[in-house]
């Protein structure tokens, strides 16, 4: 069984995931602390699911925007 990547590995894991990407004021060493106990590939869903985050909020807005997605109520038809 292959162990857990200490701090300094998962700071390293990150950098490597987070390289390509957009990413302002990010602190590697805070984030590597805060995500103890997390495999490579935790660290690789949680990047995916972080870049996505944006794309889902938008895709949220436009919904709200066009009325998609929301209840209709009485008070909103009169």
């Amino acid at each position: 069984m292959v162990g857990l990547p200490s701090q300094e590995s998962r700071e390293s894991i990150l950098r490597k995931l987070l390289s390509k990407e957009k990413v302002e004021g990010l602190d590697y060493k805070e984030l590597a602390a805060i995500t103890d106990g997390y495999s490579g590939s935790d660290l690789r869903n949680l990047c995916s699911t972080a870049a996505y985050r944006p794309v889902k909020e938008l895709i949220q807005k436009e919904r709200e925007n066009k009325g998609i997605g929301k209840s209709v109520h009485l008070q909103n038809l009169v």
